[in-house]
């Protein structure tokens, strides 16, 4: 993602990079020589230097986020952070709370609200196309060998495939179907590592009364051609890696629509979101509920992976928070890559 955003913001035209932040020294390197910006080894010796970039793009494993987070707002660094934003509630809440007190914008990056195909879907649910939305299937299954990266290392990553595809996953179903009310996860068995999930089902129901699964894995492939299935009264929808389609109940054909899926093109439009929200000209498009409403769904699923429960989404629990920062043994001090720009 540090790539991806790189080089969208190198091609920005109201954006230039200003610096990269990374603890390797080879790769800061290899970044300052590309992007043409210059390199520090970490947040404070960029703050040290001098600058004052107005944003920042943190796309650091997650057990980073809330420290790096909480140094760039206290310096007024307006703040766009990969998810999930935190580990558990009690994290985000300092942040957002951080984020307030120095009157700088914390955003939690949520792309696929960006996508112009998840969008238009919204729109014709909302319209009434499929008629009332009853069941829903999510599937961002995809063979990826984490064996040797940080991933699969939880005093880093917080968690398996679950904290890392999850908090994207569950943000598309709040943004197309309303707050998660109920959850029930379950793990395969591990392959990739003993340390951490790499195939999770997640069963969710929403406050409108929505049904639904997810699909998350490293392990598996999803072989089809879509990433979201939605079933209504009076028809059928798919969200598609390469194009999207609906079929009203009775037609003999599919509706195509939308554009597919371009990681380059959400996160632009991501950050010019993000870059208007900072000049005071949008509204963000997710809230600061929404973002805290996405860790606590996450907190939860992990508890009841832990329990075999079904489980209700509630208030940061945080006898649990504290629990999950020991068994994740959260005393790692070690530092990753930020990245930094200037509008």
């Amino acid at each position: 993602m540090g790539h991806c955003y790189a080089t969208v913001i190198h091609n920005h035209p109201h954006m230039s990079l200003e610096a990269v932040i990374d603890p390797n020294p080879e790769a800061a390197k290899a970044f300052r020589h590309s992007f043409r910006c210059k390199s520090y080894g970490s947040v404070q010796d960029y703050l040290a230097a001098g600058h004052q970039a107005e944003g920042a793009v943190i796309c650091t494993p997650p057990v980073s986020h809330a420290g790096i987070a909480t140094q760039l707002l206290e310096n007024r660094t307006h703040t766009l952070c990969e998810p999930p934003l935190a580990l558990d509630p009690e994290s985000a809440e300092k942040m957002k709370e951080t984020a307030r007190r120095c009157a700088a914008t914390l955003m939690m990056g949520s792309k696929f609200r960006f996508v112009a195909d998840v969008i238009q879907a919204k729109g014709l649910i909302q319209a009434g196309i499929l008629g009332h939305v009853l069941e829903f299937e999510g599937d961002f299954r995809e063979t990826v060998d984490m064996t040797s990266r940080w991933n699969v290392q939880p005093e880093i990553s917080g968690g398996g495939v679950l904290m890392d595809s999850g908090p994207l996953a569950v943000d598309v179903v709040r943004y197309l179907f309303g707050p998660i009310q109920a959850i029930r996860a379950e793990e395969g068995r591990r392959v990739q590592s003993k340390e951490v999930e790499d195939t999770v089902r997640l069963e969710l129901s929403t406050e409108p009364g929505i049904l639904g699964t997810l699909h998350l894995s490293w392990a598996l492939k999803n072989n089809g051609e879509d990433y979201f299935r939605i079933y209504g009264t009076q028809g059928n929808m798919c969200i598609g890696w390469r194009t999207s389609f609906y079929r009203p109940t009775g037609a003999a054909d599919w509706i195509h629509f939308g554009e597919g899926y371009s990681t380059q093109k959400a996160l632009g439009l991501q950050l010019s979101h993000f870059m208007d929200v900072v000049s005071g000209e949008e509204v963000p498009e997710i809230t600061a509920e929404e973002e805290l409403a996405s860790v606590r769904v996450i907190e939860t699923a992990y508890r009841s992976l832990a329990t075999g429960r079904h489980m209700h989404i509630g208030k940061a629990d945080p006898d649990a928070a504290r629990a999950r920062k020991l068994s994740l043994i959260s005393s790692s001090s070690k530092s990753f890559p930020t990245w930094i720009f200037n509008r």
